[in-house]
């Protein structure tokens, strides 16, 4: 498995993200099915109509997901795979992740996401050590403050001996916030979260291409984004000389 910034492929990695995003959005198994349809009657619940629409645009392209046995986070796995039984795995279109999750459905889905969570940790833990200001994300923290306050106010009411300590009007008012905290994705269409996600690589690609004559492409994740924190730093000092130019004049 690729498991450090410092080997895995820029490319593959842009791949794994924009499957994580997918599964995330989308998700192609019960629970994720599940997930959709409770999202979606919490939208309801909060008024939240438009919110409520795009789940279920999400639901019915999670069914399609299903139906067609094609598993994001399956394939999220398959990028990150650098060997199997000692034959590099250098394909990393939707053909070639295909084929390679296919070799895997004899494994557990336990331990297959177990691996996956593990290398997701360390990747980004990674990460956000040597870039934090590209990958530091404060939404996280305020998700967590408010997962906080519902455990805190759950095991007050275990406390204080109330029946059903988690379904108290205060309790399910939180409930709702966590569910609801992020607004879904539109993934459908051109202007659809998948696609954005390919073009802003592409963008990205582009500007480095430009800045510093390099083949982004063949860059691994770690010289990537220094070359990307390189290029924004660059910018910031001449953005400040011009300045510095402009007062002095």
């Amino acid at each position: 498995m690729y498991d450090t910034i410092e080997e895995l492929p820029i490319v593959r990695f842009h791949k794994y993200q924009k499957l994580l995003l997918i599964d995330a959005g989308i998700g192609a198994d019960i629970n994720a099915f599940d997930q959709r349809i409770e999202k979606t009657r919490r939208f309801l619940m909060d008024g939240k109509t438009d919110n409520a629409q795009k789940e279920l645009e999400n639901l019915r392209q999670s069914v399609f997901l299903i139906q067609s046995g094609i598993n994001p986070k399956h394939r999220a796995f398959a990028a990150l795979v650098a060997k199997m039984d000692g034959v590099e795995c250098g394909d990393v279109s939707d053909d070639g992740l295909a084929k390679l999750t296919e070799k895997l459905n004899d494994a557990p889905e336990g331990e297959l996401t177990a691996q996956l969570d593990a290398v997701k940790k360390k990747i980004d833990a990674e990460l956000r050590l040597y870039f934090p200001g590209i990958f530091a994300d404060s939404e996280i923290k305020e998700y967590y403050d408010l997962l906080k306050k519902r455990t805190m106010a759950v095991l007050a009411n275990i406390i204080a001996g109330v029946n059903s300590p988690d379904a108290t009007p205060e309790i399910e008012k939180l409930t709702t916030a966590l569910i609801t905290y992020s607004d879904p994705k539109s993934f459908a269409g051109s202007e659809g979260v998948e696609i954005q996600f390919d073009r802003q690589f592409e963008n990205l690609c582009l500007v480095l291409s430009e800045q510093l004559h390099v083949k982004p492409k063949d860059y691994t994740v770690l010289e990537f984004y220094n070359a990307f924190d390189f290029v924004k730093e660059r910018a910031k000092q001449a953005e400040k000389a011009q300045k510095r130019a402009k007062s002095g004049r």
